[in-house]
């Protein structure tokens, strides 16, 4: 372990220099806009996690730093984040990767993606920022009509244009909020291992 000492500035340079994940600004609810995936899509992302093979303390303390670097000072916020992320992992078979972005000085987005651990057709089927506890979902209200949650207070539709596939959010506010989202990310994953 390596102590430093500095101001809150010299440190923040110090992680920036050696790369370390720091905070961002934090983000609306919502999935990232195009400029962000710009990197994401043409496979220029940071390091993934697989869920199909064991998390190295490497990648866990990677991933710790990320969501409570991110997540900034709501407790529980962070705690759902972080048991949320460590369900996906355990239970499914998918990949979460760190989102880049040219906006930051550690190269690191917001946002984490959440993708199938297979062909990569679709890209992410859902994006969560720790910032906000905001998981937005490759679901439509048609698909959370068919999973009987149509008038789920917790869900919440997204404004967005009819060709955007990330339709409807799950802020992560609480334990049943948890669950009912680890059952849309397996809706969304269903979804692309059809198509």
């Amino acid at each position: 372990m390596r102590i430093i000492e500095g101001s809150p500035q010299e440190i923040v340079e110090y992680e920036r220099v050696h790369t370390a994940v720091s905070p961002t600004q934090p983000a609306v609810d919502a999935a990232p806009s195009r400029e962000e995936t710009a990197d994401t899509e043409s496979g220029g992302e940071a390091a993934t996690l697989s869920a199909s093979a064991f998390l190295t303390p490497e990648d866990h303390v990677a991933l710790m730093k990320f969501i409570y670097g991110r997540a900034g000072k709501n407790d529980l916020r962070t705690f759902l984040t972080e048991r949320f992320v460590m369900r996906l992992l355990n239970e499914k078979d998918i990949v979460v990767a760190f989102g880049r972005s040219s906006k930051t000085f550690d190269g690191l987005a917001d946002y984490l993606m959440i993708r199938d651990d297979g062909p990569q057709r679709y890209g992410a089927v859902a994006y969560l920022r720790p910032s906000n506890g905001g998981l937005t979902l490759r679901l439509g209200p048609d698909d959370i009509e068919r999973l009987g949650e149509k008038d789920n207070p917790r869900i919440q539709p997204r404004n967005v244009a009819s060709s955007d596939p990330y339709k409807i959010n799950c802020p992560l506010a609480d334990d049943a909020a948890l669950d009912l989202a680890l059952t849309l990310v397996d809706a969304a994953l269903d979804i692309v291992r059809r198509e």
